[in-house]
């Protein structure tokens, strides 16, 4: 797992073997439209930010967590194949 802060938490990529993807990729390929992820969120508190990503790792990023590859990979892919999408089709 990476992770950037500078003032407050900012880019979170996760990285299992060869495979990586941003965490709002992950999300979006874990979630799909509805959504439910808590980070990024939008606040003063640049400890909010680790909050937010704890509940997210806790609920949502099972696969990466306990060490399951393949499904890891398969949401790596769902992520790659959302990403190709130009930005505001990717709203519809």
């Amino acid at each position: 797992m990476e992770i950037h802060f500078r003032f407050s938490l900012g880019l979170v990529t996760y990285r299992f073997g060869n495979r990586a993807v941003e965490h709002e990729f992950y999300m979006r390929a874990v979630l799909g439209n509805a959504g439910g992820n808590h980070y990024p969120g939008f606040s003063d508190d640049p400890l909010s930010g680790f909050e937010n990503l704890a509940y997210d790792l806790q609920n949502f990023a099972t696969a990466f967590l306990t060490g399951n590859f393949a499904e890891f990979a398969s949401h790596v892919a769902i992520a790659e194949d959302w990403k190709k999408i130009p930005g505001f089709m990717r709203l519809s």
